[in-house]
């Protein structure tokens, strides 16, 4: 059974843009008495050597065999698996978020670089542990002074 690679797809997607562009590059223009090709030959170039291009991008993968694939339970799996850090990330973000009114900026901001950074560094080591909370304290500060009295931007 054939699948959709990503070669595939991106073959199709640009053999797909290249047409209508083709079709589009119609209503430009006619040559004029003093232009031996008109203004559409230089597009129709560039559509042909893309168009090219896109046809050897999809004989390639149509040639190269696809190995077989995991169920979709597995690959959903390893998805979450390999990307659990952007993912936590993102949950400390909208934590950060919800707290930032509540608890304030330079509260909410340290505990979310020291969560943050821990869980990018690691902090199995009590010079990671300092290196963190200075870190997260001392930018936290500075960007409240710069923004509350260089700036004159009030913070939450």
């Amino acid at each position: 059974m054939l699948t959709l690679t990503k070669d595939r797809a991106l073959a199709l997607a640009l053999l797909l843009i290249v047409a209508v562009m083709w079709r589009e590059s119609g209503s430009i223009a006619p040559p004029t008495s003093w232009q031996p090709y008109g203004s559409a030959l230089f597009p129709r170039i560039l559509l042909v050597v893309i168009g090219v291009f896109s046809l050897l991008i999809l004989v390639r993968s149509l040639l190269v065999k696809v190995p077989e694939r995991a169920g979709a339970k597995q690959l959903i799996h390893e998805w979450f698996q390999s990307r659990r850090t952007i993912l936590a990330l993102f949950l400390l973000f909208g934590l950060y978020a919800a707290l930032l009114p509540v608890v304030g900026y330079i509260a909410a901001t340290i505990g979310f670089l020291v969560a943050s950074l821990a869980l990018l560094m690691g902090i199995n080591t009590r010079r990671k542990w300092m290196i963190n909370l200075t870190l997260s304290c001392t930018l936290a500060i500075v960007i409240f002074v710069v923004f509350r009295y260089g700036l004159n931007v009030w913070l939450p």
